[in-house]
């Protein structure tokens, strides 16, 4: 029973040394990875930045101008920076680097250069009323209103958007980032334009209980068919015909009065 005993715990206490060799072992390559991915400098900006806001989906993702991959979303700032994603708790702090499944879909969908690429005139939000309200409008759907965003979230402006940066890519041999490479053919946040449905075959209805030899006493009855030279005005009623009196009938025949007066002549 003692040895027993003594060999289940020799047994526990290896199987805890090798799960505790290999969370060492996981941790190291993860801080190995981690000592290669060097965080971006904090910004200095001479002012609070103003942003834009740009749809994805029926999130509102805010924006800088004029910089890359520079983000805010739900209350903290992203960015995109040498392939990595950060994340801070003010634009100008610390960045904290961020594996890709926890950075938000609906920034991942948006282009780091997109903001080069909105209308000129776009509209401006100052820094302080973003960080005032930024939490009202997203539960009010404040920029729903406005026709300016309402072009922005159509469809094929925003389609016509990502080719367009993929064109310019293309063209200075740029590729796109590596977390975008499935985004730009298919968004989440974007409907493709589909092939237009087959229209639905016609609809035969059946005669329901129809014996078999209907035809045949339908053919015994016949309704009986309109003459097809006469037909009724829809605004008036039927027509009257009637011979005038004094016209002379077809046939080159004579009236009763012509005949008496030939008589009287003759006798």
């Amino acid at each position: 029973m003692r040895k027993r005993i003594h060999g289940l715990l020799v047994l526990s206490v290896l199987i805890g040394l090798l799960f505790a060799i290999g969370v060492t072992q996981e941790a190291s390559a993860q801080v190995q990875v981690n000592v290669n991915i060097v965080a971006p400098p904090p910004f200095q900006f001479a002012a609070p930045p103003d942003v834009y806001v740009i749809p994805s989906g029926i999130s509102y993702v805010y924006m800088v101008p004029n910089y890359d991959g520079l983000y805010f979303y739900n209350g903290f700032w992203y960015r995109f920076y040498n392939g990595y994603w950060f994340r801070s708790a003010i634009y100008n702090g610390y960045w904290e680097y961020m594996e890709l499944p926890m950075v938000p879909q609906c920034i991942i969908a948006i282009p780091p250069e997109y903001v080069y690429y909105v209308p000129s005139g776009y509209y401006h939000i100052h820094y302080y009323d973003l960080h005032r309200n930024w939490r009202t409008w997203d539960e009010r759907r404040h920029w729903d209103r406005y026709d300016w965003y309402k072009h922005e979230r159509r469809d094929d402006i925003r389609r016509e958007r990502y080719s367009h940066i993929e064109r310019d890519r293309q063209q200075r041999g740029v590729q796109a980032p590596r977390h975008q490479q499935g985004h730009d053919r298919q968004r989440h946040d974007v409907q493709q334009p589909s092939a237009p449905r087959p229209a639905p075959p016609r609809r035969v209805e059946q005669q329901l209980s129809a014996p078999r030899h209907a035809p045949a006493q339908r053919a015994e009855n016949p309704r009986p068919q309109q003459n097809p030279s006469v037909r009724k005005d829809p605004q008036q009623g039927p027509k009257k015909y009637s011979q005038p009196q004094n016209q002379p009938a077809q046939g080159g025949g004579t009236t009763k009065k012509e005949s008496r007066k030939h008589e009287n002549t003759h006798s």
